[in-house]
């Protein structure tokens, strides 16, 4: 955060209640240039002096079970960010700019060891300095504002971001509890531990998420991407089973995005009439849908999840610091289900959206598992409500098939949200203008809401492969506004027909 917001403070006393040593950067570099950062600024330069916070950010990012106070502008590096957000929480204090001054203190009475905001008008620096970060502290999923809050208020507020929250799912034959938490994964053997899950296990994952997963015993690493989501690959997990030595008393422990959940899960399932297992997802999309509610399963070449079980997991670890090391476009896709979730049941989350909340916090995926909670709970075997959670999916399924897979999940379920309510519109279900709010939405966040060059009467075939039919009819979950769904629903042929050749156009 900016200078004066309280930085060097709240990480003192937050170290002291975590029982964790506390490290600033500034007094590093200070030791490393064998001068103040007054005296590097004006002899050597601001240049000089990033250089030397990057070396001071690379030795403090290695560090565990710390507190580190960075400056305002240590993280405008894109290298210091990544290095940071690939191990720990990074959190964002912010200030007015009138409480910023009289904390820095007024002209005349600046502190020397502010060079950024030394000056005739510390006021007008200060303005242009925040002005200019603007972009950078926006980007941050969690931010607190500091103002006019004493200093023990914001450490509590920190400290309760950092507490593990549990999130249990009562649905009848689906129970299962959810630990939502920074650093979860890092402790993820005394989890397991702490609730008698013993045995024999085995991980497994795809070759994208294995560089990062630190217990690798009992490792089985398969090739990334949906379209290895199959029958062949599940045969493949019951040999590598076997080969680890897994019997009916062992857990299957599944770190990965919702593909590997799925099929792991799957396997967990149908091994040795089935096995324990645990769900620890690594996307957006795995943490706020696919990890949740039991349901596991694979493809074949005529549809997406036409094989699979309802098999809940033993325990489901969702750890916000995962997310940091997705590629932008893994981060964005894992966004269409947030924002489904908003449309089904919390239209406070979709607004937050719509205002351009940066997502990923831990509060904002909690409201949006809990939508998806309060949705199997209801339901836990997909016999009327929980068809709302297809939202989205029957036209997305459509246009992921008919890509080829070209478009990831979370893309094919933008397109499918924006196409489902304007379909909706059509059938005069959704209240007028729906479709363009929820169109505006997707793109917002940087989704796709059409699919040009692809054939709609290619997506309409593929569809009817969709295992959302019932009774060989195809049915809708259909928006009526925001925070309402209705499901059921059949739609006129050409209609649809029409509404597909507009999201191809």
């Amino acid at each position: 955060g900016p200078p004066g917001v309280g930085k060097t403070t709240a990480g003192k006393e937050l170290a002291a209640r975590l029982g964790r040593a506390f490290f600033d950067s500034d007094p590093m570099i200070e030791n490393y240039a064998g001068r103040s950062i007054p005296h590097i600024f004006s002899q050597l330069g601001e240049a000089e002096f990033r250089r030397l916070e990057s070396k001071v950010c690379a030795e403090l990012a290695a560090w565990q079970d710390v507190v580190i106070a960075l400056g305002g502008g240590a993280l405008l590096n894109p290298n210091n960010r990544a290095a940071f957000e690939r191990n720990g929480l990074v959190v964002c204090l912010r200030a007015s700019a009138d409480e910023l001054l009289n904390r820095v203190g007024q002209i005349g009475n600046l502190p020397n060891n502010r060079p950024l905001l030394a000056g005739d008008n510390p006021a007008e620096r200060l303005n242009a300095l925040l002005h200019g970060r603007r972009a950078l502290y926006d980007s941050f999923p969690v931010q607190l504002d500091t103002t006019n809050k004493p200093i023990s208020q914001v450490v509590s507020e920190i400290e309760s971001l950092l507490a593990p929250r549990t999130l249990p799912v009562h649905a009848p034959g689906l129970k299962h509890e959810i630990v939502l938490g920074y650093g979860l994964l890092e402790t993820l053997p005394n989890l397991l531990d702490e609730r008698g899950l013993t045995g024999p296990m085995v991980i497994v994952t795809d070759e994208n998420v294995a560089p990062f997963i630190v217990h690798r015993s009992s490792l089985i690493v398969l090739p990334a991407g949906e379209q290895h989501k199959t029958l062949d690959t599940i045969r493949t997990l019951y040999d590598a089973f076997l080969e680890h030595g897994l019997d009916r008393s062992g857990i299957v422990i599944a770190i990965g995005g919702g593909v590997i959940g799925d099929m792991a899960g799957f396997a967990a399932a149908t091994f040795m009439r089935g096995v324990r297992w645990v769900n620890a997802p690594t996307t957006l999309l795995a943490m706020v849908d696919a990890s949740l509610g039991g349901k596991t399963g694979v493809d074949l070449p005529n549809g997406k999840n036409l094989v699979g079980a309802f098999h809940p997991p033993s325990l489901v670890v969702s750890d916000p610091l995962t997310l940091n090391t997705l590629p932008h476009a893994e981060r964005v896709s894992g966004m269409a289900e947030v924002i489904k979730h908003g449309i089904i049941g919390d239209a406070g989350l979709f607004e937050a959206i719509e205002a351009g909340a940066v997502f990923g916090n831990v509060d904002q995926i909690a409201r949006a598992i809990e939508v998806k909670i309060r949705v199997v709970e209801a339901d836990p075997f997909e016999k009327g409500e929980r068809a709302t959670l297809n939202l989205g999916h029957t036209i997305g399924h459509g246009v992921e098939a008919a890509s080829g897979y070209k478009f990831r999940h979370g893309e094919a379920v933008a397109i499918g949200l924006a196409a489902e309510s304007q379909l909706a519109e059509g059938l005069g279900l959704a209240e007028s203008g729906l479709a363009q709010r929820i169109a505006r939405a997707c793109t917002q966040v940087g989704l796709p809401v059409n699919c040009p060059g692809l054939n709609p009467v290619r997506i309409r075939e593929a569809m009817s492969s969709d295992k959302k039919k019932a009774g060989g009819k195809l049915k809708f979950a259909l928006p009526k506004k925001i925070g309402e769904v209705t499901w059921g629903v059949e739609a006129d042929e050409a209609l649809l027909l029409e509404v597909l050749k507009a999201t191809t156009s």
